[in-house]
């Protein structure tokens, strides 16, 4: 079995994350392990050691908008989840829609 290699990571690499009190969050990776589970963000824990972040989700290459969509589409997701009414689902549905089709207005 091959050991993961560690990575310094160039820009545009973020972790989509789910803190303790979950709450989804995006934040830039510096560094990651690529391994036979796929890339494990890391993060210096209390001692200096680099460690696999406990609180990523998802780590891509993106831009800020993209990855800003992807973490309030993870927010929505699990609103689903909790959804109990065809009405809930419709609205998250149309809200859904609306981040993945909404860009900055240029001017």
């Amino acid at each position: 079995m091959n050991a993961p290699e560690t990575e310094f990571t160039d820009s545009g690499w973020v972790a989509i994350t789910r803190n303790q009190r979950g709450r989804i969050g995006v934040k830039p990776v510096r560094m990651f392990e690529l391994g036979p589970q796929g890339v494990t963000a890391l993060t210096k824990n209390a001692d200096g050691v680099m460690v696999p972040d406990p609180d990523v989700v998802e780590v891509i290459k993106t831009d800020e908008l993209h990855a800003a969509k992807l973490a309030a589409m993870h927010e929505l997701m699990e609103m689903t989840e909790r959804a109990t009414s065809r009405a809930q689902f419709e609205v998250l549905e149309r809200a859904a829609d609306w981040v993945m089709t909404w860009e900055p207005s240029r001017g």
